[in-house]
């Protein structure tokens, strides 16, 4: 097969794969308005009325966690507080993960489903644009390096502690605490998770089903004195590996707010890229220039990362060059900011729209 005719094979291949990517993250809307592992605890003169208390509390604290998550920080003092009867109206279903009842007392972990109509119409009154955020699960490793080297991926202590019982259900990034059982062990060593050993890492995706794992790390005595923070994030999407800029903490106690404060950077950065505003779409024709077969991995992966993108749709290909039509949420000016945040860069040259590794 003649080389230019090798090269046009796999790149349309790799870019069928770009268009089923991003038609993936396109179709995830309706995830936005479920809010789950809504934890309540109330009392009341029986059970009964306990449990509906519980029900109308889940209902409220889900609707505020629904607001953090469609809505600007800005734009959120001027969304009104529903009352319980139009709050009920607004939500779909209550799904009951755990339930603990007693006489006079009620304590549950349950999920509220919203339905998207009344919820956007609650918000418009207040002059407020949905922005949906594309959920990204996050795999958290967390190690100690104490004086005698890098403790086992199961060991107990008070790092794993402050991630194990950070609250991340109604962020962006929701968070699980690697096991450490022997499954992880076989897949991955504490050395390897250490360096970054990416490789390693990505045989952990598979199982925890997630495309971002955290190695979060302490290094220091775990009895006594100052404690360094840090680690690094792998993206198994694109490829990318990045460190989580290190900071001194004065001792133990402090790490649960370090985490805290890890978690809050993760979640702040993949919303920077997954906020999509489905009241608008447009479409761009761009021109995407070939110097490599490893332009257009590059292109496939970092494409398939950024949910505003709806589809990916070839229109004519030469081995130096592609010319493609991008489906997106929002507006041109939208799409250059969220690619510019995924590596890669969208100009226009005089009527023609560039697209190109940064």
């Amino acid at each position: 097969m003649p080389p230019n005719r090798w090269f046009s094979t796999m790149a349309l291949a790799l870019l069928v794969a770009v268009a089923a990517g991003a038609g993936a993250h396109a179709q995830g809307g309706p995830a936005n308005f479920t809010v789950t592992d809504v934890n309540v605890d109330v009392s009341a003169a029986d059970a009964v009325q306990a449990r509906e208390l519980g029900i109308q509390e889940a209902r409220r604290k889900a609707a505020a966690m629904l607001v953090e998550r469609l809505v600007p920080a800005a734009d959120r003092a001027r969304i009104p507080t529903p009352d319980d009867a139009r709050l009920q109206s607004m939500v779909r279903a209550v799904e009951f993960v755990r339930e603990r009842p007693s006489a006079g007392h009620y304590t549950a972990t349950l999920n509220v489903v919203f339905a998207p109509g009344p919820v956007k119409a609650w918000l418009g009154e207040a002059g407020v644009r949905v922005t949906e955020t594309v959920t990204r699960p996050a795999l958290v490793i967390p190690l100690w390096k104490g004086p005698a080297g890098v403790e086992p991926l199961d060991d107990r202590n008070a790092w794993r502690e402050a991630w194990r019982t950070l609250d991340t259900a109604g962020s962006a990034v929701p968070v699980t605490v690697i096991r450490g059982d022997q499954l992880d062990q076989n897949a991955v060593s504490a050395e390897q998770a250490y360096v970054g050993d990416v490789s390693a890492l990505a045989r952990l995706t598979d199982r925890y089903r997630a495309p971002v794992i955290v190695v979060a790390i302490v290094e220091g005595d775990k009895e006594a004195g100052p404690l360094t923070v840090g680690g690094l994030r792998y993206d198994a999407l694109t490829g990318a590996r990045s460190d989580i800029p290190k900071e001194t903490v004065p001792g133990a106690t402090q790490l649960p707010d370090a985490a805290r404060k890890i978690h809050a950077r993760l979640d702040e950065q993949w919303r920077g890229m997954a906020a999509v505003r489905r009241d608008s779409q447009d479409s761009l024709d761009v021109t995407v220039p070939i110097r490599a077969l490893g332009d257009w991995v590059q292109i496939r992966q970092r494409l398939a990362g950024v949910p505003a993108v709806r589809s990916v749709v070839v229109r004519t290909l030469e081995a130096d060059r592609a010319d493609l039509r991008l489906e997106f949420f929002g507006t041109p000016e939208d799409l250059q900011r969220v690619l510019a945040l995924a590596g890669l860069t969208l100009d226009r040259d005089v009527d023609k729209w560039r697209l190109q590794v940064r």
